[in-house]
């Protein structure tokens, strides 16, 4: 008999798919098959959610996804409607249904990075009509040939051959539109992994669900901690707010803004990166009287300019903050602003982009209300740490280009001058990740960063750091990796693949890790992916960071913002031997 999952049909199953589950549980030719009944296909491609009546899996034949009809009326009128039973008439035939039901399994399972090499076929069982029903239907331009099993099916000298008839037409129409597959699959392994990817077990799930919930109490908690700091703060009219990555700095941002509007003040909360300032415009969604822009986008709405997709940094860093001043600075222009409020400050600190935002505050940056948050030491990539000396600083503006800028003054220094009498705010405890993550960060680094931690320890497994010794075989781990954290439980949406650079391993991913991901730096459905920098200060439950080696300019600081977004799990592949651990 079958392997039955569930071991026992449905509650409320309709009849035939009672006849049709124990047709396959009770026959002797199904021993080795496994039988999901009613499997739920949460990821379905046209539905919020489906079901699949049956997926059944055969040793050496495939994966054969079965829709059950159990009316005794089966009708399609000359409107092309379907009439099943007493149900409305709809244009959605059980074989539509099955398609994409079929459909949807298959993108799932690739999504998970595991490419089965078997057919996943469909077919439609009417176990209550008779067999004169399966040529009328065929004889259909909108129903598959060879998928259509009926009462006749469920006897036991047809069960198996007319499953298998209906898979073996789907191998065959496969490989007649280029799809290959390799012979004796499934085999023993491809069933067991199967098992795993389609039912996992379900006490990572309410260890997750713990974890969420334990790490927003958590975060409550730390967010009222600041919050009342932040109070003490409120008379300095304007404050300067440090510390390292995953100390609350954007939450401190938010609250400031928000407190901000609440005292009536025309409050611009500005940022560099698009991503982060989408997220900012999401969390204040409900504010609209708050301004939630990137600096370089007001500057194009100002000045009606629209960058050439060459622009360089010279236009970026020099035409467009000289088009913008032109007007800001212009008789009879009034600033919008009261107040100002900047997250990831660092990348902000430079002469033409402080010159416009002052520009835009009523009493300029010395007089207005303004409270910027950055972390100057660990998260300033786009130039040597620390550097006090003049020297070239690369910068990234936030809509592309390169620029190039000599100093003799550290971003901190830079901004302190330009925003006089400011309060200082330090942050050094972690709310962002587990303790025993943060841990692994700074093993990682080689640095003690935080001061303390907000959040509980979970235990379990938190960081891995795998070497890889070419391009191939980063491709191998990669895959691996997102395969393991699929099986693990973790979501499309909880995995961010960063990398240092753009030419990246996501980026040349094929197979089942490009089908995994999001397409091309997109938000949507799939892992998103990209740049350490364009989600710099952003965060993610599981981060894996591939790429990482010494030929990158400041290396280690992309190391350090990359595994700074992770919450939850981290994974690094790097091409160093120094540093291969795990924790």
């Amino acid at each position: 008999m079958a392997t039955m999952i569930p071991p026992e049909p449905r509650l409320g199953a309709p009849s035939g798919e009672l006849r049709v589950y124990e047709a396959l549980r009770d026959h002797a030719g199904t021993s080795d098959w496994v039988v999901w009944h009613g499997l739920p296909i949460r990821h379905h491609e046209t539905q919020v959610e489906g079901e699949a009546d049956f997926v059944i899996l055969i040793p050496s034949e495939g994966m054969l996804v079965i829709e059950v009809k159990s009316h005794e009326r089966v009708e399609i009128g000359a409107d092309g409607l379907w009439r099943l039973g007493s149900q409305e008439p709809t244009s959605r035939s059980p074989y539509d249904q099955a398609i994409e039901n079929a459909r949807s399994l298959r993108s799932w399972i690739l999504r998970r990075a595991y490419d089965p090499r078997y057919p996943i076929w469909h077919a439609v069982w009417f176990p209550n009509r008779g067999g004169e029903l399966v040529k009328q239907l065929e004889a259909r331009v909108d129903v598959t040939p060879d998928v259509t099993l009926t009462r006749p099916d469920l006897q036991p000298d047809r069960l198996v051959t007319g499953i298998v008839k209906a898979l073996r037409a789907g191998e065959r129409e496969l490989r007649a539109r280029g799809v290959r597959y390799e012979a004796g699959r499934p085999t023993e392994d491809d069933i067991a992994e199967a098992r795993d990817l389609l039912t996992p077990p379900v006490t990572w799930r309410q260890a997750s669900a713990d974890a969420r919930a334990a790490r927003e109490r958590d975060l409550r908690e730390a967010t009222e901690r600041q919050e009342e700091a932040l109070q003490y703060f409120a008379h300095y009219p304007r404050l300067v707010v440090e510390g390292p990555a995953g100390t609350g700095k954007t939450n401190i941002a938010v609250r400031a803004a928000l407190q901000a509007a609440n005292r009536d003040e025309r409050v611009l909360l500005t940022c560099f990166n698009r991503k982060l300032e989408a997220e900012l415009r999401h969390r204040l969604r409900d504010r609209s009287e708050l301004t939630v822009a990137r600096v370089h986008h007001l500057m194009l709405a100002l000045t009606d300019l629209t960058p050439l997709d060459d622009a360089d940094d010279a236009w970026w860093n020099g035409t467009l903050p000289d088009a913008t001043l032109s007007i800001t600075r212009a008789p009879g222009f009034e600033p919008p602003y009261t107040c100002v409020v900047a997250d990831e400050a660092q990348d902000l600190a430079r002469d033409s982009t402080l010159d416009v935002l002052d520009s835009l505050l009523v009493g300029g940056l010395a007089g207005a209300r303004v409270v910027v948050a950055g972390d100057f030491e660990g998260q300033d990539i786009y130039r040597p740490r620390a550097a006090a000396a003049p020297s070239p600083v690369e910068e990234r503006a936030a809509a592309g280009g390169t620029r190039l800028e000599t100093t003799t003054l550290t971003r901190r220094d830079l901004l302190l001058t330009r925003i006089p009498d400011a309060g200082r705010m330090a942050v050094a405890r972690n709310v962002r990740q587990r303790p025993e993550l943060a841990a692994f960060v700074e093993q990682l680094l080689g640095d003690d960063v935080y001061a303390q931690y907000e959040r509980a320890e979970l235990g379990g497994e938190c960081g891995q750091a795998l070497r890889f010794d070419s391009a191939w075989h980063q491709q191998q781990l990669l895959q691996q990796v997102l395969r393991d954290l699929w099986e693990e439980g973790w979501e499309p949406r909880d995995i961010l693949v960063l990398s240092p650079r753009r030419a990246s391993a996501a980026r040349g991913a094929t197979g089942t890790v490009a089908d995994a991901l999001a397409p091309d730096d997109a938000d949507g459905p799939g892992i998103r992916w990209g740049t350490v920098h364009l989600f710099k200060g952003l965060e993610a439950p599981v981060v894996v960071l591939t790429d990482v080696d010494d030929s990158t300019p400041n290396w280690q600081d992309l190391l350090y913002v990359g595994a700074t977004r992770a919450t939850e799990r981290l994974v690094v592949l790097t091409s160093l031997e120094g540093l291969a651990l795990e924790r």
